[in-house]
Parts: C-alpha cells; sequence; structure tokens
C-alpha cells in the first residue's frame, strides 16, 4: 500500500526531529517535563473536553496537529495549556486544513457524533480511534467497519481493557478449564447513578445555548431540537437520541472481557426487564439477558446484565453461585464467569485485575497448578497498540471490525429496553424477527444537511 509507505516514511522523519516540536502543555501541572515519545505519531483530536482531555493528557509528547471541539467552554483547559496548537469549532474544517499532515485522528466526542465524524475522517484517507461506544445503531457500526475496510485505514475502538495483561490470563485460565465448562456470566454496575438520571417522558425545555456552544454542530445528524442544559455537558448519554445508557457506556467495556474470553459471538434471544421505557431517555434500572449458542466444544453461553439503582438501591444479581453475598454487595461494577466447577470473579469493567476465583479451595488449586501462559503479553497501552497498527500496516487489536461486531451485541440489548419486546435476531438480514419497532430503530432517520 503505498499510503502506507509514504507515512512509514514521514514517521521516521518526524522521529528526528527535535523535541521542540513536540506538543507539550504551557503549563504543565506534573513536577516533570512531559516525556518524549521515540515514535512521536502526528495527531488531532476532535472533541477535546471530558474523555478527549483524558486522552489527549495521555498522549503528550506525540505531536499535536490540531484541535476541534464545538464547546469553547469545555475545551477551555486544553485550548489554555496548548495554545499553539490549531483549533477548529466544525472537524470538517480541521479535515480540510490539516488532512495531509496526520498520521491519525482520535474521537473522542458524545456517541451520536461518533458515525458522521468518523466516516468523514475515514473518507479523508486517515488512521481514526472512537472512543466507545462505536456508533448508537447496528447500522451505523456496520457501515463503519465497511468504511474502514473500504478506505484501507487503520481503526481502534476505544475499549482500553482489550490491552490488559489480566484479559489473557482470564482466557488462559477458562481454556484450560480451571473453573469448567463456563454456562452464565454474571455482569454488573452501578450506573446510571440517581445524581447523573434525568427522567423525561418528553424533550427538554429549550433555552438559549451559551454562545461558547455550537448547539447545531453539537447535534450533527440528529433531528434538531431546541438547546438545553439537560443535555450538555454530561447528561446527553441519558437521552436515546444522543447516548447508548449504561450499556454502551459499560456494557462495552465488560462484553469485550466476555468475547474475548469466550468468543461469544452473536446471541440468538435477547431479553429486558426494565421499570418503563419511553422515545426519549433511558431507564433508571434494568435487567437484561442474552442467550448465545454453542460454539465449538463450548456450550450454550447466557449472559445477564444489572444496572442503576432501583428504590435506592442498586441493582445487582442476587446471587452468584460460589461468590460470597458480601462480595457482590461490596462491588460497584463486577463480572462473573460461572464454571461448572467454581467462579471466576473481577471487580471492575474492564478486566484490569488477576481475577478470583471461588470456591477458596479452587483457587488455590490453580494458583498451584497454575494453567500455562499460551498468549502474548501486550506492551505498551491500547494507543500504542493502535500506532504500531499504523506503522506496521495491520490491525489493531480492537479494530472496526471487531468493535462493530461488539456494539452490535451490546446494541442489541438497548433494543430490548427500548421496545419491551424479546429480540430474536437474524444477523444476515439485520433484523429482530417479528419486532418491526426495533426494526425502525436499526436505520432511523438522519438530518440529510447537517452541519457535522
Amino acid at each position: 500500500m503505498s499510503s502506507l509507505t509514504t507515512r512509514r516514511a514521514a514517521l521516521r522523519s518526524l522521529a528526528l526531529l527535535g523535541a521542540g516540536a513536540l506538543a507539550r502543555p504551557s503549563a504543565w501541572s506534573a513536577p516533570v517535563a512531559p516525556p518524549k515519545h521515540p515514535h512521536p505519531m502526528r495527531l488531532a483530536f476532535i472533541g477535546v473536553g471530558g474523555q478527549g482531555t483524558t486522552n489527549l493528557r495521555s498522549l503528550t509528547g506525540h505531536h499535536f496537529v490540531a484541535f476541534a471541539d464545538v464547546d469553547e467552554a469545555l475545551a477551555a483547559p486544553v485550548y489554555r495549556d496548548f495554545p499553539d496548537v490549531p483549533r477548529f469549532r466544525d472537524f470538517r474544517r480541521l479535515l480540510d486544513a490539516h488532512a495531509g499532515a496526520l498520521d491519525g485522528v482520535v474521537v473522542s466526542t458524545p456517541d451520536h457524533s461518533h458515525h458522521p465524524i468518523a466516516r468523514a475522517v475515514m473518507q479523508a484517507g486517515l488512521n481514526v480511534y472512537v472512543e466507545k461506544p462505536l456508533a448508537t445503531t447496528i447500522g451505523e457500526c456496520r457501515d463503519l467497519a465497511a468504511a474502514a475496510r473500504r478506505h484501507g485505514v487503520r481503526t481502534q475502538l476505544g475499549v482500553q481493557g482489550h490491552h490488559n495483561g489480566a484479559l489473557r490470563v482470564l482466557r488462559e485460565w477458562l481454556d484450560a478449564g480451571a473453573i469448567g465448562p463456563v454456562r452464565t456470566v454474571h455482569l454488573w454496575t452501578d450506573r446510571m447513578q440517581p445524581v447523573r438520571y434525568t427522567a423525561a417522558e418528553a424533550l427538554a425545555p429549550g433555552e438559549t445555548p451559551p454562545a461558547t456552544l455550537d448547539w447545531d454542530l453539537w447535534l450533527a445528524d440528529r433531528p434538531t431540537r431546541p438547546y438545553s442544559p439537560l443535555y450538555v455537558p454530561g447528561r446527553w448519554r441519558n437521552w436515546w437520541d444522543f447516548g447508548t445508557g449504561p450499556l454502551g457506556d459499560i456494557g462495552a467495556h465488560m462484553f469485550d472481557v466476555v468475547e474475548f474470553a469466550l468468543e461469544a459471538g452473536f446471541p440468538d434471544l435477547v431479553e429486558a426487564e426494565t421499570p418503563w421505557r419511553n422515545a426519549f431517555t433511558a431507564p433508571p434500572w434494568s435487567r437484561v439477558r442474552w442467550d448465545f449458542p454453542s460454539r465449538g466444544t463450548r456450550p450454550p453461553l447466557v449472559v445477564h446484565w444489572c444496572n442503576g439503582t432501583r428504590d435506592g438501591a442498586f441493582v445487582r444479581p442476587a446471587t452468584v453461585p460460589h461468590l460470597p453475598a458480601e462480595l457482590i454487595a461490596s462491588s460497584t461494577n463486577g463480572m462473573a464467569f460461572v464454571g461448572d466447577d467454581a467462579t471466576a470473579f473481577i471487580p471492575d469493567m474492564r478486566a484490569s485485575s488477576t481475577p478470583r476465583i471461588f470456591p477458596p479451595e479452587r483457587e488455590a488449586d490453580v494458583l498451584a497448578r497454575r494453567p500455562a501462559r499460551t498468549l502474548p503479553r501486550p506492551k505498551g497501552t491500547h494507543f500504542d497498540d493502535w500506532f504500531n497498527a499504523i506503522r506496521d500496516g495491520r490491525e489493531a487489536g480492537a479494530n472496526f471490525d471487531y468493535g462493530a461486531a461488539l456494539t452490535e451485541v451490546v446494541l442489541l440489548g438497548q433494543l430490548a429496553q427500548r421496545t419491551g419486546q424479546p429480540i430474536r435476531w437474524d444477523r444476515a438480514a439485520m433484523r429482530a424477527i417479528n419486532n418491526p419497532e426495533a426494526d425502525a430503530l436499526i436505520h432511523p432517520s438522519r438530518r440529510a444537511n447537517a452541519s457535522a
């Protein structure tokens, strides 16, 4: 691929540039200067507030070419600390001005704008990293995966736990039969917490947007509606037009663990229980069940999800085989892989730590006869995996083919939440059997001439 050859040459020349070309803040809070990366990349960031700030500051030492954000107030701390980096409100102007000088683009905008932005970035021939979830509909996810293949670019979904060494340990232990065949998985999270939750059965009352926010650009390709502080900043995830609720937020991380460890694939049936449903906002709590068929020697799998707050208490599994009740009660995020002989437990959303095995005597036996290390351990960060994929012309671990399939499974749960009906999934036809309401949500209407 000639474009990759050209980029490799550009990267080699960039590596020879002096330290003065590296992006660094004017007033860095750390006591030492930010590190220089041995192989700096030329990056643009679309969305620099919130998660964008976290991503950007983790990459100081690379070359920051340009920023884009529709909310100047949210972006202000980054703009203050990096005053020499060109900035734009409209990401398209950034691409027009700087596409030829970029090795990759990091997209950290609200969920609803992932699809139009990532699609435009790839059409410009650029590699792209997008925060989870990949998009808000199954149709959008498949479109982005197809676009990545069509344009031959290197992509990565922001499921950072995909790069964790502990995830490899979990897979090795399950493959070795440390807990017996796994037939059930329990996932739970406290999201949405009451303070973050906005219950509504209609659009929020309109107000005049602040001068620092381009509201039409923020809406991207979604239907026009008046601005409200109940959408921005931070509460957009609760609204179906903009976010995907806790399933898109935390479920994307947890199902990454399930898929990597068990190769679950796609479910035949998804069902959900919620206190109510409406066309506007996610419910304050839910229980969702995915039924997966057998895969090779792996038996059929049932995945249970719990989230949110009900009557002032977090919704969690009532019981999990082998797990102490106090352990379930004390975990705001938890993943339990239930085998025929024991249960592997991870007290977070990304397999950030080596799994515990219950009962304790089973764990002692596993540790004494530790399963063989069969999977290579990743080096560096999730971003480094993407950067290396760009340099080497290979696929990153959570590329859009993987990310689209992962997000599709998560969004099937959301369809069950939204419709209140079982989702019997025909993946080849991309439709929910006998559920026209769900089918309509797979390809919803979008603004034809939206600002973004």
